[in-house]
């Protein structure tokens, strides 16, 4: 197979889509296959070429139409069997929607921030960059001939089949999975000493009970509402004092003025950009993660794999991987109530001891290598090897799901 890739943003550190995307080529090609990229922005991994795009325009939505036409276009010049794309594009042979359906995600980014008022409802009626993704969702999902897709959790699935029927009998659900042997707790004495010198770094008490906050969009994940849950009374009186980490891109001025305006300044750390997090998780007793929309948290899988407890909402669809164990999914989202509730339960370091030990258990049966395997056999179709299922394994993981007719009827 050459498996052609088209996504306009290339780089693992650039945002859970495109670490996903990251992770698939290196191993396509470890698997002995070939790739290419029609991209952008950003550089592919070594060993892979990009295909020349031309003469892009600068404004959008035309680059976003250069990209999905011209990109495609080159791929198959290039000699690729198979086009994968994630978003941008208007034709290809597995689509993976890592951010859901558009629609979903625009009506969630509103409502993170308190909902669209009328000139927001306007702009985004008139928005040439929301028609075009919009046009570009309908057509790969809205004919029976489209391409394979792949969900990333049930719940996007179901979302699919719900909004598109005629996709519904060529999706398969890949929930994401994580690299267990990168991600993994920090113990022993140096371990200790690691996570004292990031809590010293961060100006965190060393004797804090610590939450953590990792995103690109913080906003979306919940941020409003983890800080009006910080300011309540019953999070206020936990001792030891319960202190919370904001990582992530977006450490602007915005963010600050809502810190000062919830009264959680004293106890809000910023992180700002990180390229490995893997400290921060360290340092922290719980990852809070109150989402608007996410259709599987990556930075939820890592915390997991890390043994920390996560607190996420029933809309993030990594709550299916670990259920009830590793950690609470609250019923909906812009709760503080219900997230304050759930900070006070984590705060028995004896319970969220047992919960970090559900954590890593949890991670482990959703392997980064097992799922891309997955994705790479949707990518072969019928000339995928033949392999024995998997349904419980500490090592593998439950299989990809190739059907809807158990969930979406």
């Amino acid at each position: 197979m050459r498996l052609g890739v088209l996504l306009d943003r290339l780089g693992p550190t650039a945002g859970g889509a495109e670490a996903h995307t990251d992770a698939l080529i290196r191993r396509v090609l470890e698997r002995g296959h070939e790739v290419r990229v029609a991209h952008l922005e950003g550089a592919p991994p070594p060993g892979v070429a990009s295909v020349p795009l031309g003469t892009v325009p600068r404004a959008r939505p035309a680059r976003d139409r250069h990209l999905a036409v011209a990109g495609e276009r080159a791929l198959r010049d290039a000699g690729c069997t198979v086009v994968f794309a994630v978003r941008h594009a208007l034709a290809c042979d597995v689509y993976l929607p890592h951010g859901g359906l558009v629609a979903d995600a625009w009506a969630a980014r509103d409502a993170s921030r308190g909902g669209a008022g009328f000139f927001a409802r306007l702009a985004a009626r008139w928005s040439k960059k929301r028609a075009f993704f919009l046009e570009a969702e309908r057509a790969l999902l809205s004919r029976a001939d489209g391409p394979r897709v792949v969900a990333v959790s049930r719940t996007l699935a179901m979302r699919i089949a719900s909004v598109y029927p005629a996709a519904r009998g060529r999706v398969t659900v890949v929930p994401n999975g994580v690299d267990v042997d990168h991600f993994k707790p920090a113990t022993g004495p140096a371990g200790a000493a690691a996570r004292a010198a990031t809590r010293a770094t961060l100006g965190v008490p060393a004797d804090a009970y610590v939450g953590l906050l990792l995103a690109h969009d913080p906003w979306l994940k919940g941020l409003a509402t983890l800080l009006a849950a910080t300011a309540r009374p019953e999070v206020r009186a936990l001792a030891p004092a319960f202190h919370l980490v904001l990582a992530g891109r977006r450490a602007d001025a915005a963010l600050r003025r809502a810190v000062a305006r919830a009264g959680v300044a004293d106890r809000v750390h910023l992180a700002g950009p990180v390229d490995d997090p893997r400290p921060l998780y360290a340092a922290a007793d719980v990852l809070v993660q109150p989402t608007w929309f996410d259709p599987c948290s990556l930075t939820c899988l890592e915390a997991l794999a890390m043994g920390v407890p996560v607190v996420t909402t029933q809309r993030n669809g990594a709550s299916e991987l670990f259920g009830l164990r590793g950690g609470i999914a609250i019923e909906r989202p812009g709760d503080p109530e219900a997230v304050a509730r759930a900070i006070g339960v984590l705060a028995d370091p004896d319970l969220r001891r047992v919960t970090a030990e559900d954590a890593r258990y949890q991670a482990r049966k959703t392997r980064l290598s097992t799922r891309l395997d997955q994705v790479i056999d949707v990518c072969l179709g019928p000339d995928a090897p033949r392999k024995a299922a998997v349904r419980e394994a500490d090592d593998e993981g439950p299989p990809a799901d190739p059907s809807l007719a158990a969930g979406a009827r």
